[in-house]
């Protein structure tokens, strides 16, 4: 484990974050101005986190930005009060900053991918096209349309952080990541897929 990933989980444990559901917002204690990791410290952290912490109990949104540890990202995604879906706000916050991927073979590690489709978001009882910005991670590798990337999900049994992949080219490598239960479809990780992001 790297000296930062273990100051994060020093952190987050002495800040009581190990409890479930998306985190109430602007309960981080980063200033604006801490420095965001580097794509190569985001990808060990989320290394790290994967083999020292597999069951932490932490959504997506919050994992990546556990990962990237930015005070920028922080502040954005917690302004607002209430609930709301923080996927859609990492969305638009790296929109802003006009990091989107044009073409999936310029994808890095270090990426944050933004995936439609994972759950019911809508909870109108099947999980479709209107289901959008469900879910997020980070990659870990990418090599010849082949994503290697690393998420949590804090509605997952133990382990809650997995490295998956799903490949654009290739239909045998194409994980099931959801179930529509109204029709019974698996929903496979590609499908899914709705951008990837480089971080700065």
């Amino acid at each position: 484990m790297t000296r930062r990933s273990a100051f994060l989980v020093l952190v987050w444990v002495a800040l009581g974050f190990l409890g479930g559901g998306c985190m109430a917002p602007g309960r981080y204690l980063l200033s604006e101005d801490t420095p965001t990791a580097s794509p190569e410290e985001a990808v060990q952290n989320a290394r790290d986190f994967w083999a020292h912490r597999p069951g932490w109990k932490v959504d997506c949104s919050h994992f990546v930005l556990a990962c990237y540890h930015s005070g920028k990202m922080n502040r954005f995604l917690n302004h607002r009060k209430g609930n709301h879906n923080l996927t859609r706000d990492l969305n638009t916050y790296l929109t802003l900053l006009k990091t989107r991927r044009a073409q999936v073979k310029d994808i890095r590690p270090g990426d944050i991918l933004i995936f439609d489709k994972t759950y019911d978001i809508n909870r109108d009882g099947r999980i479709d096209a209107r289901d959008e910005m469900t879910h997020t991670g980070i990659v870990e590798s990418y090599d010849n349309g082949l994503v290697t990337y690393i998420d949590s999900s804090d509605d997952r049994r133990p382990p809650r952080i997995h490295r998956r992949r799903f490949s654009f080219f290739d239909d045998n490598i194409n994980e099931v990541v959801a179930r529509d239960s109204a029709t019974g479809r698996k929903i496979r990780a590609r499908e899914t897929f709705r951008a990837a992001f480089a971080v700065r």
